[in-house]
C-alpha cells in the first residue's frame, strides 16, 4: 500500500459491497449492484427485495448495465497506478458522467422506464442546488424525453383509467416538467412534425380522465410551450381540449392546476375559432360559479380576463346572460379585488350592456344587483381614466331606463 488514494464516483460503488463494480447489472426496480454481490442477496440469503429501496421483487432478471461497466473500465485504465479506491461524494462532473450513460440507456427500449425514474431522481436530489448537474438544462435530454411522448401510442379512446396510463407515459411526461430547456429548444421540439408534441399532450389531458396528476403535468408542459410557439400552433386545438381543461377547472382539486389552465386560456382564446370551442366547451358557467366562491386576487383577475375575452363573441355573451348570476357575480367583483380586476370587469360588462340596449329586462337585473351603483362609483373613484370612460359608457347604454328609478344617483341625472 502505498497510501495514494484516488476519488471514485458514487454511482461506480455497489451499494451492497460497497466497492467499486466489476460486472454492473441492473434489476428491476432500476438500481444497478455489483453482480456477485446481488447474486448473493437474492439466492444465497433468500431475499425478494431490493437492498436499496425495499420494494419487493416480482422479476429477479440481471441486465448487465454496459455503459457504466465501460465508465468503469475507462476510469480503471486512467487510475492503474492506484492500490486503493474510497468512496467519496460525487463531484458535479460525476453527476454528468452518470447523466451520460443514462442518455444512453433511455435509448434502449427495455431500459427506459428506469432510465427515466434515474433522471428524475438525480435532478430531485440536486434541485437545491443547480450548479451540482447541468443536465436539468439539457437541451438533448428534453428533446430525446419528448421523444418518448410522442412515439408512444395513445389509446383512440376516451375515459382510460389511472391505472391505465402508459408507465413510459407517466415517467416521461414528469421527468419533462422537471427539465428546463431553452426557449428555442421547446419551440422547436414542441413545433416539430407540425406539433406533434402538442397534439400528444392535449390528448393526454383529454383522454387520461381518472389520472389527474399526468393531466396536470401535461397542462403544465403546454403553458411553457404555448408562451414560445408561434400562433399557427394554438389554433387547431379541440372542442374535446377545452371540456377536459373546464372539468380540471370545476373540480378544483389543484389550486395550481386551475392557475395552469387559466393561464393556458389566457394564450391561445386569441386564435382560431378557440373562443367558440371553449365556449361550446361549457367553459362559461363553471367561470361564473367559480368566481363567485373565489375572493383570491390573481386568480379572479385571471377568471374576468378569459370570461371578457369569451364575451367578445355573440355565443359568449349570450351564455353568459343564460347564468342566472352572470351580472350580479361580476358586478359584486367591482372595487373589491383589484385595479386590474375592475378593468377587466367593467370591459366584460361593457361588452355585454352594449348589446343588449334593447332588453329592459337586462338593464333592470343590473340596478337591481347593485351594478349600477359600482358603475357609479367606479366613476368617482381613483381607477384609471380608462376603465372610468368604459363604466360612463355602460351608464349612456341605459341611462334613460335608469333614470326612471328612485335609488339611480342624481348627480349622474343630467
Amino acid at each position: 500500500m502505498d497510501g495514494f488514494e484516488h476519488q471514485a464516483p458514487s454511482f461506480f460503488i455497489c451499494p451492497i459491497s460497497l466497492q467499486v463494480m466489476k460486472d454492473p447489472v441492473t434489476i428491476s426496480t432500476g438500481m444497478t449492484f455489483d453482480r456477485e454481490s446481488i447474486q448473493k442477496w437474492l439466492f444465497s440469503y433468500k431475499k425478494i427485495t431490493c437492498p436499496v429501496t425495499k420494494q419487493p421483487l416480482s422479476d429477479f432478471r440481471l441486465t448487465p448495465n454496459s455503459n457504466l461497466l465501460r465508465l468503469i473500465q475507462s476510469w480503471h485504465l486512467q487510475h492503474a497506478s492506484s492500490s486503493t479506491t474510497k468512496f467519496v461524494e460525487p463531484e458535479p462532473n460525476n453527476h454528468d458522467a452518470l447523466m451520460k450513460v443514462l442518455l444512453e440507456e433511455i435509448k434502449q427500449p427495455q431500459l427506459q422506464v428506469k432510465s427515466l425514474r434515474k433522471i428524475k431522481s438525480l435532478i430531485q436530489e440536486n434541485r437545491g442546488d443547480s450548479s451540482r448537474i447541468t443536465c436539468i438544462r439539457d437541451d438533448s435530454l428534453f428533446s430525446l424525453v419528448a421523444s418518448l411522448v410522442v412515439k408512444t401510442e395513445l389509446p383512440g379512446v376516451p375515459q382510460i383509467t389511472g391505472n391505465d396510463t402508459p408507465v413510459i407515459i407517466n415517467e416521461a411526461v414528469s421527468s419533462l416538467c422537471l427539465l428546463r430547456p431553452s426557449d428555442e429548444t421547446l419551440k422547436m421540439v414542441s413545433q416539430n412534425e407540425s406539433g406533434l408534441l402538442i397534439d400528444s399532450l392535449c390528448l393526454i389531458i383529454t383522454q387520461y380522465l381518472s389520472n389527474l396528476q399526468i393531466r396536470i403535468q401535461a397542462a403544465l408542459l403546454l403553458k411553457s410551450i404555448f408562451e414560445v410557439v408561434d400562433g399557427i400552433y394554438k389554433e387547431g386545438l379541440r372542442v374535446e381540449f377545452f371540456e377536459s381543461i373546464t372539468e380540471i377547472l370545476k373540480d378544483q382539486i389543484s389550486k395550481h392546476g386551475s392557475l395552469t389552465i387559466l393561464a393556458i386560456l389566457m394564450e391561445v382564446l386569441s386564435y382560431g375559432k378557440n373562443k367558440e370551442k371553449a365556449i361550446e366547451g361549457g367553459l362559461i358557467p363553471i367561470l361564473i360559479e367559480l368566481l363567485a366562491e373565489d375572493n383570491e386576487r390573481h386568480v379572479c383577475e385571471m377568471m374576468l380576463a378569459v370570461l371578457e375575452k369569451l364575451c367578445q363573441k355573440a355565443e359568449g355573451r349570450a351564455a353568459f346572460l343564460a347564468h342566472p348570476a352572470g351580472i350580479a357575480v361580476v358586478s359584486s367583483k367591482i372595487l373589491k379585488v383589484s385595479h386590474v380586476g375592475d378593468d377587466k370587469s367593467i370591459r366584460l360588462l361593457s361588452s355585454v350592456l352594449r348589446f343588449c340596449i334593447s332588453r329592459g329586462e337586462v338593464a333592470q337585473e343590473f340596478m337591481e344587483v347593485g351594478g349600477v351603483t359600482k358603475i357609479c362609483l367606479v366613476i368617482e373613484s381613483g381607477c384609471n381614466l380608462k376603465t372610468k370612460e368604459k363604466a360612463r359608457e355602460i351608464l349612456g347604454f341605459h341611462l334613460k331606463t335608469w333614470n326612471k328609478t328612485p335609488c339611480f344617483p342624481s348627480l349622474f341625472k343630467a
